[in-house]
């Protein structure tokens, strides 16, 4: 089956999610760099056949952090000194930050023996939650009736196919 109307419609309706990808990114103040947002595309991949899908991708880094969070506790001196510095924190203390991480303090519960896992209170008032979840959630109508005319024409165009078979002087329109 043959949807090729359907096909070209995936283009609008990725930039519909990408778009509202970015916006809940924002709102949730889930932007620290701003390369998770600028890396999301729309990917069409075909799966068997005449069948294809859309994939809407991004940054392979941060989905690796995200399933595993021990990815995140590597030690890079430059990315801990340029987020100090986005957060206006004195980069003195930034050695001492990276020998923490290099024995492993952070993120692992009393790894010292002595210290419990801390995490930043001050002014981390946000409650983040799934900014793609949430996307998909309050578009799935929208991108319903944005596929639902290139569905109807792409069924139509099949009908007409068909029954052109069964008896090719009808009169189809």
């Amino acid at each position: 089956m043959n949807f090729k109307n359907t096909y070209k419609q995936f283009n609008n309706v990725s930039k519909i999610i990408i778009k509202d990808l970015r916006n809940q990114l924002k709102e949730q103040k889930h932007i620290a760099s701003g390369k998770l947002s600028r890396s999301f595309t729309g990917v069409q991949e075909k799966i068997s056949g005449d069948n294809i899908i859309l994939n809407i991708t991004s940054s392979k880094d941060y989905w690796r952090v995200v399933n595993n969070p021990k990815v995140a506790f590597s030690v890079n001196r430059q990315n801990i000194i340029r987020w100090m510095n986005k957060k206006k924190l004195n980069t003195d203390f930034a050695g001492r930050i990276i020998a923490r991480l290099k024995r492993g303090v952070y993120g692992n519960k009393k790894s010292n023996g002595r210290e419990n896992y801390v995490y930043w209170q001050h002014g981390n008032t946000l409650t983040r939650s799934n900014f793609a979840g949430i996307v998909a959630k309050e578009n799935s109508q929208k991108i319903g009736e944005e596929l639902a005319q290139s569905i109807g024409d792409d069924v139509a165009d099949m009908i007409r196919k068909e029954l052109r078979k069964i008896k090719p002087t009808a009169q189809i329109s």
